[in-house]
């Protein structure tokens, strides 16, 4: 890679780090976003590896809940995997314009809703219904755009979970996820040793980010940085939409 590019990434990662550092998630998300401005997805996707599932392990473990929510969420990350597999199928297939067009819409949507406050309400009865299909759209959507999560953090919202509960459920559906990442885009042939090698070296800014990021956690309001954040993230996925249609 060039050193531009190189350079992009780590400014990538350490931004997603600290996002999820003042937020408790969004690595995956802002990083993928700020990379697909130089790279191609097929590239892209399997630098996120590393980071996701390292990130991740303390933060699945960390708390009472890991055996409750594990019996709770298998058929939701059983789901999961089998989208992430037919997902990076199609990455490998597809025209990478459309998916940098999937991208842009994604971003694009989450920034609204969440600028919008939009906050869904649904019953915990819905679990049993309504988990597997979220969990296969959202293994889907991670192995096509590196996406990983959105649906299911919109559910987890709408669930209601406190705060605690929620942190960790997201700790372990990314942990699963980006596991069966890996193991897909081996699959394939898209983690090279190169990628392989750089998504290990991603963990360093991502680690630095996060740490920045729980820094100022403190010292700056959560919801002016939500906002901002949200407003950047809006503008990278019209400016995907765009480089995907033209």
């Amino acid at each position: 890679m060039e050193l531009y590019v190189l350079v992009t990434v780590g400014i990538a990662f350490f931004c997603g780090g600290i996002v999820k550092g003042i937020t408790g998630m969004g690595l995956p998300l802002t990083s993928i976003a700020l990379m697909s401005i130089v790279l191609d997805l097929q590239v892209a996707i399997p630098l996120l590896v590393v980071p996701i599932i390292a990130t991740n392990i303390l933060q699945a473990f960390q708390g009472p809940h890991f055996a409750e929510l594990m019996r709770k969420s298998w058929p939701m990350l059983v789901t999961a995997a089998i989208g992430v597999f037919a997902g990076t199928y199609a990455l490998y297939r597809l025209d990478s314009s459309y998916l940098l067009i999937a991208l842009g819409l994604i971003v694009f949507l989450y920034s609204i809703n969440n600028l919008c406050a939009v906050r869904l309400s649904c019953s915990e009865r819905t679990w049993p219904v309504f988990s597997p299909i979220i969990g296969f759209f959202s293994g889907i959507l991670a192995g096509t755009t590196g996406s990983i999560g959105i649906p299911v953090v919109i559910y987890f919202q709408a669930l209601g979970m406190t705060k605690n509960l929620f942190v960790q459920a997201l700790g372990i559906q990314f942990l699963v996820t980006g596991t069966v990442l890996t193991l897909s885009l081996l699959r394939e042939g898209g983690l090279a040793i190169e990628n392989a090698t750089i998504s290990a070296l991603a963990l360093i800014p991502s680690v630095l980010g996060m740490y920045a990021g729980k820094t100022l956690r403190d010292k700056v309001s959560e919801d002016k940085f939500r906002t901002w954040l949200y407003v950047l993230l809006l503008l990278i996925g019209l400016n995907l939409i765009r480089k995907g249609i033209f």
